[in-house]
């Protein structure tokens, strides 16, 4: 079994979200106001993006100051994948978890992306170049995603795929500060859950979006990894957040049950220091 004790460090272009998925003690970076994403993201659909229909879409990471293609080689491999994108549509109802996959073209990747809502989305590549070892993101999108239609409802409980999921604090989250969050999992008759299953080299995957449309985070559970897709966990997933402002943060729980992935919906909303 391995202990995850890496600091993972996260930048994201205008605004910036510093977390811990950690240790306690972990004291996380905010990236400068004026810091850009050392990547540039662009995607280019085949055709017109539309409910319930898969659409290949183009992926492509140009070096911002070198302005050449970023590809694997460039790129760490960090829980499974060199290239997670992170997908979202404007109503944070859909949420999607992606790896392009590296095409014959240098620099190019492909993926296949089936939206359950109509108009444009959102995403952001989730990378971590070799040049700096550090977390980073880029985002662009796919069609043109209208207004912001959010419920920003602050929603602690959510039942998903037969599984009842409750997220907690040891204090409400307020910006600037410290959090440590927890997420239990349980049957519908409430008996404890712990056969949660690897995935993407952790039993889970905790995503949020912030209220802004440009700030995104993405944590993972604190204590042992699995060291076999054998290995089961569960029922509680701690964390670590540290939100650098105030706002409504929509956070997907990613985890797998029975050979399903499941994702699960909360909301958050941080308060001012």
């Amino acid at each position: 079994m391995k202990t995850h004790a890496k600091h993972v460090f996260f930048a994201i272009v205008c605004t910036a979200l510093a977390l811990s998925a950690c240790t306690p003690k972990a004291k996380p970076k905010a990236a400068a106001k004026d810091e850009k994403p050392i990547a540039r993201l662009t995607l280019l659909p085949h055709e017109s993006i539309q409910p319930g229909r898969p659409t290949t879409v183009i992926a492509k990471l140009t070096h911002n100051k070198g302005l050449y293609a970023l590809n694997d080689n460039d790129l760490e491999n960090v829980h499974t994948s060199t290239f997670h994108l992170l997908v979202i549509d404007p109503t944070f109802s859909d949420y999607q978890h992606i790896h392009p996959r590296p095409t014959e073209t240098p620099g190019l990747y492909s993926f296949q992306f089936t939206p359950k809502m109509a108009g444009g989305y959102r995403a952001w590549a989730d990378i971590t170049p070799k040049e700096t070892g550090q977390q980073t993101y880029a985002s662009a999108d796919l069609g043109t995603p209208g207004g912001l239609k959010i419920n920003k409802a602050d929603t602690r409980e959510a039942s998903v795929g037969g599984y009842r999921f409750t997220l907690s604090f040891d204090n409400a989250p307020t910006s600037g500060s410290e959090s440590m969050g927890k997420i239990t999992v349980a049957d519908m008759s409430g008996n404890p859950v712990k056969s949660l299953e690897p995935v993407m080299g952790t039993y889970g995957h905790i995503v949020g979006f912030y209220d802004d449309f440009r700030t995104v985070m993405h944590v993972h559970p604190m204590g042992d990894e699995p060291g076999s897709e054998s290995d089961r966990g569960g029922p509680e997933l701690s964390f670590h957040m540290e939100p650098t402002k105030p706002g409504f943060v929509k956070l997907f729980a990613q985890v797998k049950i029975g050979g399903k992935e499941l994702f699960v919906p909360f909301g958050v909303n941080v308060v001012k220091d």
